[in-house]
């Protein structure tokens, strides 16, 4: 039998006796009453032996005669003893992370959704300066005072990580990403990028050196070629060195090219930022560049342009001219002829975007992220049959980067290409409506 069942009839039991006493004194009804108040009583003591075993102050209802508390002991024990099974496998692989996570060489920060710290490991304690327990708690803008980062911090945008020097070590660099992940919970992840930093540095002094270096040379050797090419062409003895020496010209002037590209790149590398800002006609400028583009194109591609009309933008003329000519001269070399390239400068929301679109031979998709690295070239020998070195696109990138815009690419085989510039909105100084000067 159920304990339920033997409870009905014990309670059946006791209801009837009680009934059949206060009958023999005539009243009945207050036997009842009784036998359920002894009832409710018995089963008001048992909930209270119950609470206090709960409490670890009184001995497990365990007693078989109790039957339904009992059973209910019973049930709230196999509970129990499932919970501290579930607690010790928890507590098993919290451990095995912990020691995972101490023996990542990346410091790992774990934030809460006001950005304090909850946990960080051992590598964000030799990274940052952190101290264990006393940080726990802590704003981590506190602990990481640095300008950009707490910028990083509040902007929410977290798709790039950051680069910034750590407080305790002024040699050491350290790389800085958040990464959100469960309900409104932050990763801070640090990676020491020292080494990587100055490799990248001596590389920068090696091509800076190198190039100023060969820049003399270079101009010596094709003073005397050009030289020799002049008395060659005028049928005197050197008559049949004119295409060998044809060839060597052209070919020094795209080593001047290409050194002077390595310059800029290397001028472009001193500083994440343009220091000297100043007020740059965007529009006058960015006409010249599509009046140089057509003279390049001549009367095979065709040259648009849309131009918002005053555009004065706070940057280097210098360097954003570099930007354009560099756009419009790869979208005229690699438009067929009787193709078209059109060039759109406006506002979209906040932001003012420069568009070069070319209806050329276009780029496969397996290309496009790495079309703005160094002499990365889709086509080697198709890039070098157009006279460019490699860095056009390298340029344009880290140019804008100085300006604080970004650079987009779109492209399919034989459908064309475009090329977008992004400027943030605090960088323009005037412009209004959109005014054709194609």
């Amino acid at each position: 039998m159920s304990p339920w069942s033997r409870e009905f009839w014990r309670l059946a039991l006791l209801l009837a006796m009680a009934g059949g006493m206060a009958a023999l004194a005539g009243e009945p009804a207050w036997g009842l009453c009784a036998g359920l108040a002894v009832y409710l009583a018995w089963h008001l003591w048992q909930l209270r032996r119950l609470e206090l075993w709960l409490a670890g102050r009184g001995k497990r209802l365990d007693d078989s005669r109790l039957d339904i508390w009992a059973e209910v002991a019973a049930q709230v024990l196999r509970i129990k003893r499932r919970s501290q099974k579930r607690k010790r496998r928890l507590s098993f692989i919290l451990k095995q992370f912990l020691r995972s996570t101490a023996a990542l060489p990346d410091g790992t920060v774990v934030l809460s959704a006001d950005s304090r710290i909850v946990w960080f490991n051992q590598s964000a304690q030799r990274l940052l300066g952190l101290r264990a327990p006393q940080d726990n708690g802590q704003w981590v803008a506190n602990l990481i005072r640095t300008p950009a980062f707490i910028r990083y911090l509040d902007r929410g945008n977290y798709d790039e990580a950051i680069e910034i020097v750590a407080a305790h070590d002024p040699e050491r660099m350290l790389s800085l990403q958040i990464v959100p992940y469960g309900e409104d919970q932050r990763l801070l992840v640090i990676r020491d990028v020292t080494r990587e930093r100055r490799l990248d540095q001596v590389r920068k002094d090696f091509v800076a050196n190198a190039s100023h270096e060969l820049r003399t040379p270079l101009t010596v050797l094709s003073g005397y070629v050009e030289t020799l090419l002049d008395e060659a062409e005028g049928e005197g003895d050197l008559a049949p060195w004119v295409v060998p020496l044809a060839a060597m010209r052209e070919q020094t002037g795209r080593m001047e090219q290409l050194l002077a590209d390595l310059l800029l790149l290397s001028r472009l590398d001193e500083s994440p930022r343009a220091v000297l800002m100043r007020p740059v006609d965007l529009t006058l400028l960015l006409r010249r560049c599509c009046a140089e583009a057509r003279r390049l194109a001549g009367e095979k591609v065709t040259i648009q342009a849309e131009i918002v009309d005053p555009l004065v933008l706070r940057g280097v003329e210098g360097e954003l001219r570099s930007v354009f000519d560099n756009l419009l001269s790869n979208a005229v070399k690699y438009t067929p002829p009787g193709g078209t390239v059109h060039l759109e400068a406006g506002f979209v929301g906040e932001e003012l975007q420069i568009a070069v679109t070319d209806t050329g031979i276009g780029i496969a998709p397996e290309h496009l992220p790495r079309l703005t690295e160094r002499f990365y070239r889709v086509d080697g020998g198709r890039g070098r049959d157009q006279g460019g070195t490699g860095l056009g696109l390298a340029i344009v990138k880290h140019a804008l980067q100085r300006h604080d815009a970004q650079l987009s690419i779109e492209s399919r085989l034989g459908m064309g290409s475009r090329f977008l510039c992004r400027f943030p909105r605090d960088r323009v100084l005037a412009g209004s409506a959109l005014s054709n000067c194609g």
